[in-house]
């Protein structure tokens, strides 16, 4: 089954038959980690009354699930991430499927200090990596990083991962892309004294409070899905938060 979507006077068709998965899997055991927090925790209910295991001897399954959005798993946030006041989420996408380009970038090496944050021997993704690559139009970018090797299981804690200038940031905003999409626990720095730059320039914070836009952090691109154009499904758990567990897929455009 195909859907017919037009993009920059284009008639293009997304195959629906072919969704690709770009969340991780989250798990009690080895999925991604970051943050410092804990492994996701499910355990059963039980009291007096209820055993929550069938294999204890209850009737059902009925387990409580404890885990943090941005440490545990695939998550979208909203621009509460970092105001003070909590816009959560789940208000904030208007639509589910967008129309998404797949870049690949081999973040580059600082050989020198650029800022109190931008240290020498960082990764940075840069805005020159970008320019020129990103289509007029795109709704939202899918950022795949290389190495692109161990994303569905890597303890990121202490690994100071590569992250986007805070130019990087701002130019993808000033294309009008309003979903941005990484494989790493955060468009920013880990640790950075609380800066945020690249949050708050794609957000452009604190000048404006953007409920529009989204970032989905934690997501896995696998080496065989070719850069391009795609129909993205981006949807949250209804879960009144800044960020929220998501599963965005994607299916191929072509013409």
């Amino acid at each position: 089954m195909k859907t017919i979507v037009k993009f920059n006077e284009q008639e293009l068709a997304a195959d629906m038959t072919n969704p690709i998965d770009i969340s991780i899997p989250t798990n009690t055991e080895d999925s991604a980690v970051a943050w410092f927090v804990s492994k996701m925790n499910i355990s059963p209910v039980i009291n007096d009354r209820f055993i929550g295991s069938v294999k204890d001897g209850g009737d059902v399954n009925f387990r409580n699930i404890f885990f943090n959005p941005h440490g545990n798993c695939t998550h979208t946030e909203s621009v509460g991430h970092i105001s003070e006041k909590v816009y959560s989420v789940n208000n904030v996408l208007e639509k589910n499927h967008f129309i998404a380009q797949l870049i690949t970038v081999n973040p580059v090496l600082l050989i020198d200090d650029l800022s109190e944050w931008e240290k020498k021997g960082d990764y940075q993704i840069t805005k020159a990596q970008l320019e020129g690559e990103i289509l007029n139009g795109v709704e939202a970018l899918i950022i795949r990083t290389l190495p692109n090797e161990q994303k569905q299981t890597k303890d990121y804690n202490n690994t100071n991962w590569p992250y986007l200038s805070k130019s990087a940031a701002k130019y993808i905003r000033n294309l009008g892309i309003k979903h941005l999409l990484i494989d790493l626990p955060s468009v920013d720095r880990e640790q950075d004294g609380g800066a945020l730059v690249s949050h708050r320039a794609f957000w452009n914070y604190p000048q404006e409070i953007d409920l529009k836009r989204t970032i989905t952090e934690l997501i896995s691109v696998g080496d065989l899905i070719n850069d391009g154009l795609f129909l993205l499904n981006l949807s949250v758990a209804n879960i009144v938060n800044d960020a929220s567990p998501s599963r965005p897929i994607l299916y191929k455009l072509s013409k």
